[in-house]
């Protein structure tokens, strides 16, 4: 450790140990430090809304301009306050959006931008609340920080366009107990007096349940508005206080295909991604039902009712009209008569007739649907799926296929080369490279072990799986590795046998579905929201429940949307589903409606048990490899099918799987550090 910084550590005359005092690594911390102590605080009076007792608050801190995006179009932004202020000996933390539009889009998506103004206030958070603040210095863009609270639970980004991050952790140091983690130099520990108890992000253990620690976090932590209207504004605050905090538990149990990997998976579901805040905030904007804002909101919308005998009869309720229907324990036991039988897998003479003498696919449409109903003979994969995630053209021949995967490989190739001519020398200065590095070291010998062509010690196919993910880390800078990618790549992997192919194939996926990993969340997000708006429209007596039992953030399908259920089903049963997705015969976002269809087959269950979130949680994880594949397909082809437009309607423009819009050249806005 430097002794400058020792030094500074005495200077602050603190009794701890100068070592975990340490907040930096450069002199500029110190010299922000000198300039925030020589600030004079500012004093206002804050007046409680439910007392008449005045206390006298201390703003230590404020800078303007600090911003949220929030939204998955990194165009859309809610500029406001930040402040740091004092209040009866304790810290807390503050930011209040600024009036009046501050969307830099001119497109529509501007307008939709307002209705989340003050959904995103953080009235008074306190800083014995926080467990760290992590700082993102991206290459490109602003730097932001996330603030992670002791339950694990996340705000999101806040982006500081007019610098002042460093002052606001030199004023942090002078009041809280603030220290940066040994593995991951961007993280700063807050009131952490245990040593040593720095851990990495990807082995760090979450509790099972979130609680705030003390009343007044729950009194004042956060306020999220659905209406200007007061008396509505007042209903909202008192819904969001009573909700649950629960998160997913470190140690919950499901029925896994591979019940030796389960940890990386388990840290990307619990870590930052299932928030507090986000689970609040949505669940107030989906109680907001003004007209004015959401994707195609109906004024009338179509409800099935399962209790018709032979077939579903088709009436128009309003929302509020929707009631919630005594159901037994059972599910739902009637299949959708429109959704139609599965058919055989595409065979080699239906493949063979799809081609013409050059190998261009003649009738692109019909061989996806072909697929959408069947699926692909699995020695016709390698090469099926390479038109199904984009590697190759419907209309390409063959001479050009042959073509392009020499370039591509010898392009592989060279990508590769980058990280694997880095010395071990140069790896102690890379810190990015080894923090990547390690978190996929760790991932894949977890994952799909429990499959032969992954099993085993010194598996060769294991060290092919690390090697496409460090490359793919170095080919997409700013996505990087995240957890969970190893899951969608070892499928790729085993039917491709192939490093390069695997990889590009992989590489087109991550163009639609990479955006599932953005620490900012927004992905997620679009997707849980239109999830929410698909239930609402297909199926109003449940999502009505939902509604009264506060699960509308419907994060208890989660899982299921963010590696597209690869934990719901075997690995033949994976292979099949994901080559239905793949096609967009339907729809592009037919998961979402395959989500909407294994709710609405235990809708009676869930209901007729009066399950809360959390148990409901518990019951959607625990229905790992008990659900029909063919008969959800089947339900979620007729619910699709029935939603026509008005189902379109819900899902934004950009909803991954959709093709990411591009902002600025830049596919993810909201990126981590890059290598």
């Amino acid at each position: 450790m430097r002794g400058g910084d020792a030094g500074a550590a005495a200077e602050a005359g603190s009794p701890r140990s100068p070592d975990l005092y340490d907040l930096s690594d450069d002199s500029d911390y110190a010299a922000a430090a000198a300039a925030a102590s020589d600030h004079t605080a500012m004093r206002m009076d804050l007046v409680d809304r439910g007392s008449d007792v005045t206390a006298r608050l201390d703003v230590v801190y404020e800078k303007e301009r600090v911003t949220i995006h929030p939204t998955q179009y990194g165009s859309g932004r809610i500029s406001g306050k930040l402040r740091l202020f004092l209040q009866q000996g304790s810290l807390f933390l503050s930011w209040e959006p600024n009036e009046g539009a501050d969307s830099l889009s001119t497109s529509s998506f501007g307008v939709e931008i307002e209705k989340y103004r003050n959904l995103y206030t953080i009235k008074a958070l306190p800083l014995s609340d926080v467990r760290f603040i992590r700082k993102h210095t991206p290459t490109f863009g602003s730097d932001y920080i996330i603030i992670v609270l002791s339950s694990g639970l996340a705000f999101p980004p806040l982006y500081f366009y007019n610098g002042g991050i460093r002052e606001l952790f030199a004023t942090l140091k002078q009041h809280v107990f603030i220290i940066r983690s040994d593995d991951d130099p961007n993280v700063f520990l807050v009131n952490d007096f245990q040593d040593p108890l720095q851990k990495s992000l990807s082995s760090l253990e979450l509790p099972g349940v979130a609680t705030v620690a003390n009343a007044m976090s729950r009194q004042n932590s956060l306020s999220f508005t659905g209406s200007v209207d007061e008396t509505r504004h007042g209903a909202d605050e008192r819904l969001g206080e009573a909700s649950s905090m629960s998160q997913y538990g470190s140690k919950q149990k499901h029925k896994p295909n591979d019940p030796g990997r389960d940890l990386s998976i388990q840290v990307l579901e619990k870590f930052s991604l299932v928030t507090k805040f986000a689970r609040d905030t949505t669940s107030s904007l989906f109680r907001d039902n003004s007209g004015a804002h959401g994707y195609g909101r109906q004024q009338h919308e179509y409800v099935f009712d399962n209790k018709a005998s032979d077939k579903y009869k088709n009436q128009y309720v309003t929302p509020e009209k929707a009631s919630i229907p005594s159901a037994p324990l059972e599910s739902d036991p009637l299949p959708l008569v429109w959704g139609k039988q599965r058919d055989c897998p595409l065979s080699v003479e239906e493949w063979t007739a799809f081609l013409d003498p050059e190998g261009r696919v003649m009738d692109s449409k019909a061989l996806r649907k072909k697929v959408f109903y069947g699926g692909v003979d699995h020695v016709l994969r390698k090469e099926v799926w390479k038109f199904l995630l984009g590697y190759h053209e419907y209309d390409s021949t063959y001479a050009e296929r042959e073509y392009l995967t020499a370039m591509k490989r010898a392009e592989y190739e060279a990508i590769k080369s980058q990280w694997k001519s880095i010395s071990a020398t140069q790896a102690k200065r890379f810190t990015k490279f080894r923090e990547r590095k390690g978190l996929i070291d760790k991932d894949v010998v977890r994952t799909d072990r429990s499959v032969p062509y992954y099993e085993g010690d010194d598996n060769q196919n294991i060290v092919v799986l690390r090697d496409i993910l460090l490359t793919y880390s170095f080919y997409n800078f700013d996505l990087g590795y995240c957890q969970g990618m190893s899951d969608f790549l070892a499928p790729i992997l085993y039917v491709m046998e192939d490093e390069s192919e695997s990889f590009w194939c992989f590489a087109s996926l991550m163009e639609r579905l990479g955006a599932n990993f953005n620490r900012d969340q927004n992905g997620m997000h679009a997707q849980l929201l239109a999830l929410s708006k698909l239930v609402e429209l297909l199926d109003p007596p449940l999502h009505n429940y939902f509604r009264q039992n506060d699960c509308l953030n419907y994060f208890f399908c989660f899982r299921w949307v963010l590696i597209q259920f690869k934990r719901e089903f075997s690995f033949d049963q994976v292979m099949l589903l994901w080559e239905v997705l793949w096609t967009h015969y339907l729809s592009e976002h037919f998961h979402l409606y395959l989500c909407v269809a294994i709710l609405k087959r235990y809708r009676q269950r869930i209901i007729g048990e009066q399950m809360d979130f959390d148990i409901l949680l518990k019951f959607i994880n625990e229905l790992s490899g008990q659900i029909n594949l063919d008969r959800a397909i089947q339900d979620a082809e007729a619910l699709c099918t029935i939603a026509g437009e008005n189902g379109a309607s819900c899902i934004p423009p950009g909803t991954p799987p959709s093709m990411p819009i591009e902002t600025d050249g830049c596919l993810y806005v909201q990126e981590d550090e890059v290598l």
